[in-house]
C-alpha cells in the first residue's frame, strides 16, 4: 500500500503531531505508514503485549522517521506524557480476539474499556483540542436484522469484545459532547492485508489462511462456509481513517460504518486464497466449534452511504486485487511474521 498516489487529499495532516496508539499492530502500523507519507510527525505508542499482533517489522521502513514509545494505554501518566502537544490521535490499541474475550472477559474489558477511557482522560488533560479517531468494529452490531448494515442499525453484540468496543465508542462520543473534543468512530468490517499477524487464527482469519495457503497446509473451516462477509482491504480502511482526521470539521461526533460493500461467501474467500497463492492446500469442512458457533453473526455486509456522503470516501480495491497484494507481501516477508 506504499505504492501509488492516494485518491484523497491528506494535506491537512502535513506537519501535524500525530500519535498512533497500538501503532505496532496491524491497523496502527498501516496508519503510521500513511501518516508519514502524508507528512505528519508520527509517534507510535504500543504496549507490546502478546498475543495481540505487535511486530517491529511493521514499522521497519519508517523506524528512523517516527518516534516509538513503549507504553500501555491503561497507564495514565504514560498516556499524558505521550499525548502532550499532539494534534491528531488514532486509537488502534485493542484486544481483538472474539474468542479470547469470552474466555477472559476481564482482560478484554480492561484493555478495550479502561484503556480507551484512560486515553480520553489523558487527552482531555493535555491536548483537548486534538482530533481523536477511534477504530471501532462491525462486531458492535451483532447479527444483521436488515442488510446492508448502516449506522442506524441496532447494536446487539454477540460477544464481550463487541460490547466493550461499543462501550469505548460511546466514551469517545460522550467526551465529544461533554467536553467539545473532536472525536469520531469508524466501525471497520473484516479487514485484511499487509502487516497483520499470521502466527495464529484467533483473529485476522483471512491473513491466517494466506499463511496456510503459502505453506501448502490444509485450511480447516467451521461448517460449509456459506455465510457471507464484507472484506475490507487495509489500504482502503486506512484512507477512511485518515480522511476522517483530515476532515474533522465534518467527521467530529459521528460514527461511520466502513466496508467494501460487497458480500463474499466464506468458502469462496477460501478458494480464492488457495487459487491466488498457487497452493496445494485443501479446504476441509468440520462441524462447528461450539464456542465459535455461539458468536457467529451470519451474513454481513455494510452500507458505506454515510461516509461517502459526508467525507467522499469509497473503497477502491477489488477483493481479488487486495488478496494478491496480501499474498505477495507475505510471500516475500513471511519469516518476519512467523519467527
Amino acid at each position: 500500500m506504499e505504492t501509488g498516489a492516494s485518491l484523497y487529499d491528506f494535506s491537512a495532516l502535513k506537519g501535524k503531531n500525530a500519535l498512533v496508539a497500538g501503532g505496532l499492530g496491524f491497523m496502527g502500523s498501516n496508519v503510521a505508514h500513511a501518516l508519514v507519507k502524508a507528512g505528519a510527525k508520527v509517534t507510535v505508542y504500543d504496549a507490546c503485549l502478546d498475543p495481540y499482533g505487535w511486530n517491529f517489522a511493521n514499522i521497519k521502513e519508517i523506524r528512523n522517521t517516527i518516534e516509538f514509545i513503549k507504553g500501555d494505554t491503561r497507564n495514565p501518566d504514560a498516556m499524558k506524557m505521550a499525548l502532550k502537544g499532539k494534534d491528531v490521535v488514532f486509537d488502534c490499541a485493542a484486544q481483538v480476539s472474539h474468542i479470547l474475550s469470552m474466555k477472559d472477559p476481564f482482560i478484554d474489558m480492561d484493555i478495550n474499556c479502561r484503556g480507551a477511557l484512560t486515553l480520553l482522560e489523558a487527552a482531555r488533560t493535555v491536548c483537548d483540542g486534538a482530533t481523536l479517531i477511534y477504530c471501532g468494529t462491525r462486531g458492535e452490531i451483532g447479527k444483521a436484522v436488515y442488510s446492508p448494515v448502516d449506522e442506524k442499525h441496532p447494536t446487539d453484540p454477540m460477544d464481550v469484545y463487541g460490547i466493550n468496543k461499543l462501550a469505548a465508542e460511546k466514551y469517545y462520543l460522550l467526551y465529544g459532547k461533554r467536553y467539545g473534543m473532536k472525536s469520531t468512530s469508524l466501525r471497520l468490517t473484516n479487514t485484511y492485508g499487509e502487516r497483520g499477524q499470521v502466527r495464529h487464527g484467533e483473529y485476522g482469519i483471512l491473513n491466517w489462511f494466506v499463511r496456510l495457503a503459502l505453506e501448502n497446509k490444509d485450511i480447516v473451516i467451521n461448517g460449509p462456509g456459506l455465510q457471507t462477509r464484507d472484506y475490507l482491504y487495509v489500504g482502503d480502511a486506512v484512507e477512511a481513517l485518515l480522511l476522517a482526521a483530515a476532515k474533522s470539521e465534518k467527521s467530529a461526533g459521528e460514527v461511520f460504518m466502513v466496508g467494501s460493500g460487497k458480500e463474499v461467501r466464506f468458502i469462496d474467500m477460501c478458494n480464492l486464497v488457495v487459487k491466488l497463492a498457487g497452493s496445494k492446500s485443501k479446504i476441509i469442512s468440520k462441524e462447528w466449534d461450539p464456542e465459535r458457533k455461539a458468536i457467529e453473526v451470519g451474513d454481513f455486509v455494510i452500507s458505506n452511504g454515510k461516509i461517502t456522503k459526508a467525507l467522499g470516501w469509497k473503497p477502491s480495491t477489488r477483493f481479488e486485487d487486495g488478496l494478491k497484494k496480501t499474498i505477495d507481501f507475505y510471500r516475500q516477508r513471511m519469516k518476519e511474521y512467523t519467527s
